[in-house]
């Protein structure tokens, strides 16, 4: 009876909390050991019970938020995923914290290792974007002199590319040999505003010299809830998702 109560409270308690959010997007994360195997059975009332909840959950999953013209996949140096998912943080940080980039150029920055799939032609869910971004890492915004930025344009070269916005670098054999940061002419004495995950921001994926910045400002958005939001307004704008290559990154 103790199990049933448990996993009956378990279930409910995580429904309730992605169906309640608008982009369905957990909020906070419990977790408890137990074992289970095949002498637990199954509990015909528990299964009734949770059954409204699970397809009032399923329902929010499935909703289709958008179409895409094709199949987006992550690549180097540059690839139309990186492009589009790296261009709705631009869009949303510029539309929602224009007071805290102070007019300074701004980038973004996502890392490869952390989109965990492809988006498929056709019609894009919540789903789709759960399983590209299962991580609840938020975008913070991080101040970075120009002499600390150009260390984040060595890693780039190094890794071969990474899905950036509002930059454009072209790459040499060994490293870097030019860059324009929000359109203009990358200079090592002035400021920047990378906009990134948490994650990278702290250190993540090697980029630890980005904890020498001036500011470090928490936003409270989820990456992933920026792609939902982000696709969805394309959507009310009648517009599809359509990406293109358009050199941000390329080898001279």
């Amino acid at each position: 009876m103790k199990l049933r109560n448990f996993l009956i409270v378990l279930f409910i308690s995580v429904a309730s909390v992605v169906v309640s959010c608008q982009t369905a997007s957990l909020t906070s994360k419990e977790a408890a050991s137990m074992i289970v195997d095949d002498s637990l059975g199954v509990d015909s009332d528990m299964v009734r019970m949770i059954a409204p909840y699970r397809r009032q959950l399923d329902s929010t999953m499935k909703e289709v938020i958008g179409y895409s013209e094709m199949s987006l996949e992550k690549g180097t140096p540059e690839s139309r995923l990186g492009n589009f998912l790296s261009d709705l943080i631009i869009f949303e940080i510029k539309s929602k914290f224009s007071d805290s980039l102070r007019g300074l150029p701004v980038m973004s920055l996502l890392n490869n290792g952390g989109l965990r799939t492809s988006l498929p032609k056709g019609e894009i869910s919540i789903e789709n974007i759960f399983q590209l971004m299962p991580f609840d890492n938020e975008i913070v915004l991080v101040e970075l002199k120009g002499s600390v930025l150009s260390k984040l344009f060595d890693v780039i070269a190094e890794k071969g590319g990474m899905p950036v916005g509002g930059l454009r670098l072209v790459l040499n054999a060994m490293s870097w040999s030019g860059a324009e940061v929000g359109g203009q002419p990358f200079s090592a004495d002035a400021n920047y505003i990378l906009a990134t995950s948490d994650y990278l921001a702290t250190g993540g994926d090697g980029l630890g010299f980005l904890s020498d910045n001036v500011r470090y400002i928490k936003t409270g958005l989820l990456v992933r809830d920026i792609f939902i939001s982000g696709i969805r307004d394309l959507t009310t704008q009648g517009k599809t998702i359509d990406p293109k290559l358009d050199g941000r990154i390329r080898y001279e």
